[in-house]
């Protein structure tokens, strides 16, 4: 009943996308580390190859389970879940790394067009062992494992957080719809930079979790944020639908999210409330067929986006790309 967004570089939807840079600067070529020597977060590169291509697998479901109907209202439990991955498209064809999606919660829709969903989601990202490799072969006294090294590799998670959203459905010519995603009390967060000051460690104990990850990360002296920096993630998005006969559609979608965690500048010290949050943009279009509110969609699609690159853990990379590709989702 609250389908996934279109234009939502990280929806539960199963997808094969081709992506192009749009300039050096948005070449993902770089692996994100903590180093203890300099008390800083540091970006090696592991390529010069100036690659520009890429293409994008996704294998994602977002499933309703156990509806019932009331007359105008209507509720459903859901599950969601899904791996993403990006891998070199010339040359070498490495993959860059891996990304695990999931999540479950519950739906209530009113007279057919108002959706409101709430539950749990939880996103993590993983290095690609080739990347490790080039990385390591490209910076050969780089020193990752030893037990004296004093580099430490960065990987961004959200385990978990909850999330709420509203989807407002005009039927056959349009939708908006607005995500607001929190941290749970308990819950892991990386890197150590991002976690709000209040956020304990997941178990039993009553560890901070921003100092229990920073102190892995080997990274000292650094003082909690204050109670401002939540670490919430703010998601809307406007999708637009042209009949075509009986086939499908033409669609038009935009979607925009906005990262308090910008206001750490992903950096030691960087952190100030008065720092702008962070925000990306995708919009774009394409054609859908089956126009069946409860069907699954096949579609053809084409995005530009300007924001991070759709693997988190170059959260830290700012990329313009072209996305072209087909996607099946519910």
């Amino acid at each position: 009943m609250f389908r996934e967004p279109l234009a939502d570089p990280f929806a539960c939807s199963t997808s094969f996308r081709s992506l192009g840079m749009l300039d050096e600067e948005s070449i993902p070529d770089s692996v994100l580390v903590s180093n203890e020597a300099t008390n800083r977060y540091e970006s090696i590169t592991y390529d010069d190859a100036n690659q520009r291509e890429y293409w994008q697998m996704k294998s994602a479901v977002n499933i309703g389970l156990l509806r019932a109907s009331l007359g105008f209202i209507e509720m459903e439990g859901y599950i969601q879940g899904g791996l993403n991955t990006v891998f070199q498209k010339n040359g070498s064809v490495n993959a860059l790394g891996f990304d695990g999606l999931y999540g479950a919660g519950a739906t209530i829709r009113l007279f057919n067009v108002l959706a409101l969903q709430a539950g749990f989601h939880h996103f993590s990202g993983h290095w690609g062992d080739e990347i490790i490799g080039d990385l390591l072969e490209y910076n050969p006294s780089l020193d990752l494992y030893s037990s004296t090294a004093t580099y430490h590799l960065e990987e961004y998670t959200r385990g978990n957080s909850w999330i709420a959203g509203a989807s407002l459905d005009q039927g056959s010519w349009g939708r908006l719809y607005f995500f607001a995603e929190l941290p749970m009390e308990r819950s892991w967060i990386r890197p150590g930079i991002h976690v709000p000051a209040d956020t304990l460690k997941p178990g039993n104990s009553d560890t901070s979790q921003f100092e229990y990850i920073t102190g892995q990360e080997g990274l000292t002296g650094l003082t909690p944020y204050d109670s401002s920096y939540k670490a919430w993630r703010l998601q809307s998005g406007l999708e637009l639908y042209i009949p075509v006969s009986t086939i499908g559609s033409l669609f038009l979608a935009g979607d925009v999210q906005a990262h308090q965690d910008g206001q750490t500048l992903h950096q030691v010290g960087g952190y100030n409330p008065s720092n702008p949050w962070e925000f990306e943009y995708t919009v774009g279009g394409g054609f859908a067929f089956n126009k069946d509110f409860m069907e699954r969609t096949f579609r053809f699609e084409i995005y530009y986006h300007d924001g991070r690159f759709p693997l988190l853990n170059y959260f830290f990379q700012r990329s313009k790309y072209l996305v072209m590709g087909i996607v099946i989702s519910g």
